[in-house]
């Protein structure tokens, strides 16, 4: 009798057990579910988000593309240096009247960091549209903002520590540092590939392998994105393999268009696959890829490879369209709106910043540049400015 009580209690035991388990099975897997079913309205939500935000900035843009001058369309093409650290008359004048797309800041703009806060916001104030503000903050030999805390790291620093956490810390340092004084957009990383210890880009890359430069160069984009300023890859399609700086002349890189591909392009593609949204060109000549042009002023490498089959959506920037590299080159910065470019830096007196506008306004009055074409370029830069800016 005792034996048979305790037979049974083991059998009820066994069967809360059971019970239990089972409960608890179900329990896991309606919670799963549950899970999974708020994780699905998460990224739901998500999209519905981001295809209104890319609906409302597409939407804007056409608007606002509807009710534009050609002037003020042709403005938005250049992005220009400025004499002073305060808002001279020259620079009013760009901005009020031939409506500049863009600013870069250089060293001599810059004086203290209540000063710069305040002259950018001053900028902004001014311009109808607002204006992409930039400069250089690459790091080491390259850093406009003293203040920063990370502007002694170097590129090629980066590529000695070689790791993906670092690059992003110190992209993401030179982002806030930006952002702290009203510059939203950062003309770096610099994705050229040192293929040669003896390249004039030796002391601004992140170093000799595609590889090495494609993984470090996502990461500070990535941090910049995250941060929410505008990132700019330069120089396409890359530069690394020069002995001569094209500041003082033209550089002639003599390989084929597969090694190109192999090698000094990956940065570039991976650049792009992480969302960057402004490409800057370097003015080299690569003569088995196109033989009369350098590759700002070469649709071949402007439109057929980075438009075409790299697959770039957002804005290609002229390098400085006054360097001696291009010296021997009659109307640059047509010939680099015609090549595929969408806005041209010009790092040059007053005088000279409205001879280049004007050349591109003569090329649109005598259709040399179509206005389909040219809309093509302003729209581009005026989603972005929705997307980030305005």
């Amino acid at each position: 009798m005792i034996f048979m009580d305790i037979k049974k209690n083991k059998i009820y035991i066994i069967l809360i057990a059971f019970i239990c388990i089972a409960f608890l099975v179900i329990s896991f897997h309606s919670n799963n579910d549950y899970n999974l079913s708020n994780e699905t309205v998460s990224i739901n939500k998500k999209k519905v988000t981001e295809s209104y935000y890319i609906y409302r900035y597409k939407k804007l843009t056409d608007q606002k593309i509807a009710t534009m001058t050609q002037e003020q369309k042709i403005g938005q093409l250049s992005m220009i240096s400025i004499p002073s650290n305060y808002l001279d008359e020259n620079t009013k004048i760009l901005i009020n009247e031939y409506y500049i797309g863009g600013i870069v800041l250089m060293g001599n703009n810059i004086s203290s960091k209540n000063q710069i806060t305040e002259f950018t916001q001053e900028l902004q104030d001014t311009a109808e549209i607002k204006l992409f503000i930039s400069t250089d903050q690459e790091g080491g030999t390259v850093a406009r903002i003293p203040w920063d805390d990370a502007r002694f790291i170097s590129q090629p620093h980066i590529g000695i520590v070689n790791r993906e956490d670092f690059a992003y810390s110190t992209g993401e340092d030179h982002a806030q540092a930006l952002k702290d004084v009203n510059i939203n957009m950062n003309l770096a990383p610099v994705l050229d590939v040192s293929f040669i210890s003896s390249s004039s880009m030796a002391t601004r890359t992140l170093g000799a392998t595609e590889t090495k430069v494609s993984s470090l160069g996502a990461e500070i984009i990535k941090a910049h994105n995250d941060t929410g300023i505008i990132s700019t890859a330069k120089h396409f399609p890359g530069i690394g393999r020069s002995l001569s700086d094209s500041h003082n002349a033209l550089p002639v890189i003599d390989i084929s268009r597969q090694q190109l591909f192999d090698e000094e392009l990956k940065p570039f593609v991976s650049a792009i696959e992480n969302d960057v949204d402004f490409i800057m060109t370097g003015h080299a000549l690569y003569p088995q890829i196109d033989s009369d042009n350098p590759a700002t002023l070469s649709s071949p490498i402007i439109t057929d490879i980075l438009r075409n089959e790299l697959g770039f959506e957002g804005i290609i920037i002229t390098d400085d369209i006054k360097m001696q590299a291009l010296n021997g080159y009659a109307n640059k910065a047509t010939s680099a709106f015609l090549a595929g470019c969408d806005m041209i830096l010009i790092v040059d007196t007053y005088e000279n910043q409205l001879t280049y506008i004007k050349e591109i306004r003569k090329a649109v009055q005598d259709e040399t540049i179509t206005e389909e074409r040219l809309n093509q370029s302003v729209r581009r830069i005026l989603e972005l400015k929705y997307r980030e800016i305005i």
